[in-house]
């Protein structure tokens, strides 16, 4: 259970490639609920949600998360997020070791232990900063340019899968770090970076309608739905008791 950590959703009201995404229905419920549902699981209670749209603050009221109104100016197409995080930070006036866990919502593959062991590891190494990511040995990586460039490896000298160095994706399903990294760097990764890593199934995210099929059967497929529930009744139960 993680329970000193301050949580920091954003959730913008717009969206290019799903209209309304982040109330977009996964497995019948609005994609945000997913989240704040894990991380209350995972026994985070102070959930904040910076949004410039009244619908999703609605919702997210009606879970118990707090809001915080996001400026126009941070919840355009182009706007940065580093940049909304650190604003949200500032609302909240946090003191300098106050520890925030970003989670994104478009990505909710993923269990509640996921954010309790990446907070475990992130005090036990004393990180300033930690991303979640997936692991591959075999990713060849090319540069989408004239002429074409490996990124990720070199192609005269292709070595066997076991032979090559892992390369880590970052699949964006959250990020961890102190206030005050966050502020004076103005920045999500700064420091001493770790990860957390996580199974590759974790690594698509929703950005368009097919994205949204793709989890929802993931999401079945390692029952996140269930494992949700059952956390949630252990958590009535030790409640009543």
């Amino acid at each position: 259970m993680v329970t000193d950590v301050t949580a920091i959703i954003l959730a913008r009201g717009g969206s290019k490639g799903i209209v309304g995404k982040n109330l977009a229905r996964v497995l019948g419920r609005p994609l945000i609920d997913w989240t704040i549902l894990q991380l209350q699981a995972a026994g985070i209670s102070r959930i904040f949600v910076s949004t410039d749209s009244r619908q999703i603050a609605a919702r997210a009221s009606s879970l118990g998360a707090d809001t915080i109104d996001r400026p126009t100016e941070l919840a355009g197409d182009d706007s940065q997020g580093d940049d909304s995080l650190v604003h949200a930070a500032e609302a909240l006036g946090l003191t300098d070791d106050a520890i925030i866990l970003c989670p994104q919502l478009t990505s909710p593959l993923r269990y509640p232990s996921d954010f309790v062991e990446a907070v475990i590891e992130f005090e036990f190494k004393r990180l300033d900063s930690l991303f979640s990511a997936v692991a591959f040995d075999d990713l060849c990586l090319w540069e989408n340019s004239t002429p074409m460039k490996a990124v990720s490896y070199t192609p005269n000298n292709r070595k066997n899968r076991q032979d090559r160095a892992p390369q880590l994706v970052e699949n964006g399903s959250f990020y961890i770090m102190t206030a005050q990294g966050l502020l004076c760097s103005r920045n999500r990764l700064h420091g001493k970076i770790g990860t957390a890593l996580m199974p590759k199934w974790t690594l698509p995210e929703i950005d368009d309608s097919s994205d949204l099929k793709l989890c929802e059967a993931l999401m079945m497929a390692y029952d996140i739905p269930g494992k949700l529930t059952t956390l949630q009744n252990e958590h009535s139960i030790t409640e009543s008791t």
